[in-house]
């Protein structure tokens, strides 16, 4: 907290009709150190803020002309003034008045006569939380500011090994080409063993393209056709499937729901290839979706060991891998869904399955029967 002596030279605007009321709050305040701008009028009060502004308004309610009601309905509609705390001043003592003052965007409230110790309290106090808002505003922007770079800058790097990767990448798979007697055992092994960790980094190299990208662009959210969206998603799995033996078990319909289908494909990857993986021996998982009022709720269930709570909290953490010893990754695609759906308008969440296993839910907007309908039409035109 900032100390009395760190708020002396805070600019105060005082505006009262009174000039007794003026002159007897101005003589006081002017010897705790503050700054002081007076005036009479509710027309002049809004002149000299425009000009200078101050960093606190001690405004009277009952003023001829313009009443203090006004003068802060026309500040809080001023950008530039908006954020100032605004204290009101009157002798008016009932209830009415004050909700009103709070309505309109006041911060503090007091009473004529006025205490001055209450008064100099009340100062400081909004002063002191003034500025650390305006600390933790400035903060929030410049940490947001940073990330931005650092979003922007890991799609460069990530952009930029795509090309080198892929060339060798394709130098590896000549190598592994060569016939038995043409290149030892020894070097044979070296070279899956390049390719493999070549296959590694492209990965992570894609999911650092998707999570930064995901931050960086605009989408605009349309009806799912989420049978088709999974479908896809199953297509890309097979072998995954088939290498692990896994039984995939889908709903009959889905809920309508909204997002942006390339993204939303994402997060069915991420969550399904995960229950293949991490699952039973054979992997058992069930897709699933129930309409919650304006939200549709999917789920990815498996019968995996279930995980701790404390897993759970830890797992959409980038770069968090809880299974090193059963499968290699990188951690960053259950950090891809929560952002993805994020952005969507929903949210991520890990339970424990309701008949053992884990569990996997996201939610995004419902779509209205109607509105999927209109796009459905709109769609069949623009294919004609």
């Amino acid at each position: 907290m900032s100390s009395p002596g760190e708020l002396a030279g805070a600019r105060l605007l005082i505006v009262d009709d009174t000039p007794q009321n003026l002159r007897l709050i101005s003589d006081f305040l002017a010897e705790q150190g503050f700054e002081l701008m007076l005036t009479r009028s509710g027309a002049q009060a809004l002149e000299k803020v425009r000009l200078a502004t101050p960093d606190l308004v001690l405004l009277d309610v009952r003023m001829p002309d313009m009443d203090g009601f006004e003068v802060c309905r026309r500040l809080k509609a001023d950008p530039a003034a908006a954020g100032i705390p605004i204290i009101f001043m009157t002798a008016l003592d009932d209830a009415v008045h004050k909700v009103e003052g709070f309505r309109l965007g006041a911060v503090d409230y007091v009473t004529k006569p006025i205490q001055r110790e209450e008064l100099v309290a009340r100062i400081r106090h909004h002063l002191q939380l003034h500025r650390l808002q305006r600390e933790l505003f400035e903060k929030s922007e410049d940490l947001a500011a940073k990330n931005a770079e650092l979003e922007a800058y890991a799609h460069t790097i990530a952009h930029s090994l795509k090309t080198p990767l892929a060339t060798a990448n394709r130098f590896l798979e000549i190598l592994a080409k060569y016939k038995t007697g043409e290149m030892s055992d020894e070097a044979h092994r070296l070279v899956q063993q390049a390719c493999d960790a070549m296959a590694m980094t492209g990965d992570v190299v894609d999911a650092l393209l998707m999570l930064s990208t995901v931050a960086q662009q605009s989408v605009e959210l349309q009806t799912l056709d989420m049978q088709a969206v999974v479908t896809n998603v199953r297509s890309q799995l097979a072998d995954l499937q088939t290498r692990t033996q896994a039984k995939i078990e889908l709903p009959r319909t889905w809920p309508v729901a909204r997002g942006y289908a390339p993204w939303v494909a994402e997060v069915w990857l991420n969550l399904v290839s995960n229950a293949l993986k991490y699952a039973g021996a054979p992997p058992i998982v069930e897709l699933g979706a129930v309409s919650e009022g304006t939200q549709v709720r999917f789920w990815v269930r498996d019968n995996g060991q279930p995980l701790s709570e404390e897993e759970r909290v830890r797992i959409f953490t980038p770069f968090t891998r809880l299974h090193r010893e059963r499968a290699s990754g990188h951690g960053l695609g259950l950090a891809t869904v929560q952002r993805i759906v994020t952005r969507l308008g929903g949210r991520v969440d890990a339970r424990p399955g309701p008949s053992g296993g884990n569990e996997f839910c996201f939610w995004l907007p419902a779509a209205s029967p109607q509105r999927a309908e209109r796009e459905g039409r709109a769609a069949v035109r623009q294919r004609q």
